[in-house]
């Protein structure tokens, strides 16, 4: 009778346990769901929150244009897309923007100093150290082909001035001779239209040549050009 009862007891005993670790068990799954459902909130908050973020500093990126403004939000909205693993493509896509648009307003000014013919190697200089990217290629192509129409004239012009230096002249025909030389080069592999300047050069060089008479006793080439 007492083993009976004793191991009525140890079953009774044993069922209460196993009850009260599938309780505990019930208990646990329960409140993961809990802090699951909590955790789903409150990225869902923070997520809606994120996109208004961006979608305002999109606004005032387009409307303001103060770059300073609009990148120190950006990083206060990284840092929350860091936090919890938001994608970055449209903070990435002002970035970008931003960048293209630095790009061409450092192009603009460029090709206003561009105006002066004298300026071609410091504007090539600086244009080629702005990034190829694809938006402003077209104007960083614009530039640096102006570039080198300069650099033709600046060439002719300097080949032009020479002759009408009086002293040295048989020094200074052969330094317009090679300037012009090197003019018409340029004109040739950039494609650029041809100025009527050459042939004023050619003229005066023609001239120079025969009223010397230094240059036309000393040289006898078989062609003068």
């Amino acid at each position: 009778m007492f083993g009976i009862i004793g191991a009525g007891w140890l079953f009774y005993n044993k069922y209460r346990i196993e009850k009260l670790k599938r309780l505990a068990e019930e208990e646990k799954r329960r409140q993961e769901e809990i802090e699951k459902e909590r955790q789903r909130k409150l990225i869902e908050e923070k997520r809606k929150f994120f996109d208004e973020f961006v979608s305002e500093i999109e606004v005032y990126f387009k409307e303001r244009k103060d770059y300073e403004k609009v990148k120190k939000l950006i990083e206060e909205a990284i840092r929350i897309a860091k936090q919890y693993n938001f994608p970055v493509d449209r903070i990435e896509k002002i970035l970008y923007q931003i960048k293209v648009d630095t790009y061409i307003s450092q192009l603009k000014k460029l090709e206003k100093e561009n105006e002066d013919i004298y300026k071609y190697f410091y504007v090539r200089s600086e244009v080629q150290k702005i990034p190829s990217l694809k938006e402003i290629m077209d104007l960083k192509n614009k530039i640096i082909k102006k570039t080198y129409e300069n650099e033709y004239k600046v060439k002719l012009l300097i080949a032009k001035n020479l002759l009408k230096e009086n002293e040295d002249i048989s020094y200074n025909y052969f330094l317009s001779r090679r300037f012009y030389s090197n003019s018409n080069k340029l004109r040739k592999r950039e494609d650029i239209k041809k100025d009527k300047l050459e042939e004023e050069i050619e003229e005066l060089q023609n001239d120079l040549y025969f009223v010397s008479e230094n240059l036309y006793k000393n040289t006898i080439p078989s062609s003068i050009y």
